[in-house]
């Protein structure tokens, strides 16, 4: 019978392993960050048509910063898993159950969804070179569709809900994040 690893150690390997993984973003983290208010221009500069351009000013964007945040740190930050999937994902669900008391159709979300990860695709590759912007588009686009299905979640909170289907969609949603 083997000796049991002490669990202090696991959770040490564990929190390093994070560490290496999130290493080579340590400079790239703050800067694409940085770059949220030009993402978001881009945004708006892309969306200047239905059902956007029906809301206010200060509505358009409503809350979709605030997930692109979220999603940046749960791509990039050193922070425990379930604490960065926790807040992206609500985040998510508080943006699409925002959009739905806007008016906004759930086509619109996937359409929202895609002009961000365009204008996020083009503020990255002005940031860093190749592998690094290869690497860190291919986990933030992973995390654009988790965040995608978590607004779409939202979106239809009511009627998951009512149906009992809520807390197993949820769940379900987090398991799927690989960061």
């Amino acid at each position: 019978m083997r000796d049991r690893e002490p669990v202090v150690d696991v959770a040490r390997r564990i929190v390093a392993a994070r560490a290496v993984e999130v290493e080579h973003y340590a400079k790239l983290y703050p800067l694409l960050l940085a770059e949220m208010d030009e993402i978001m221009a881009d945004w708006d500069r892309s969306t200047d048509s239905l059902p956007w351009s029906a809301l206010q000013a200060g509505e358009r964007q409503n809350d979709l910063a605030g997930v692109i945040t979220r999603l940046i740190d749960c791509a990039m930050s050193p922070a425990p898993r379930d604490e960065r999937v926790d807040a992206m994902i609500a985040a998510a669900c508080r943006h699409g159950e925002y959009r739905r008391k806007q008016g906004v159709d759930v086509h619109s979300i996937f359409t929202e969804y895609d002009v961000v990860r365009s204008a996020t695709w083009r503020q990255l590759k002005t940031l860093v070179g190749a592998p690094t912007c290869y690497d860190a588009i291919f986990v933030i686009d992973g995390l654009l569709s988790v965040a995608t299905r978590g607004t779409v979640l939202g979106y239809h909170r009511q009627e998951m809900e009512a149906n009992g289907l809520w807390s197993k969609h949820l769940l379900e949603l987090k398991k799927t994040v690989r960061s």
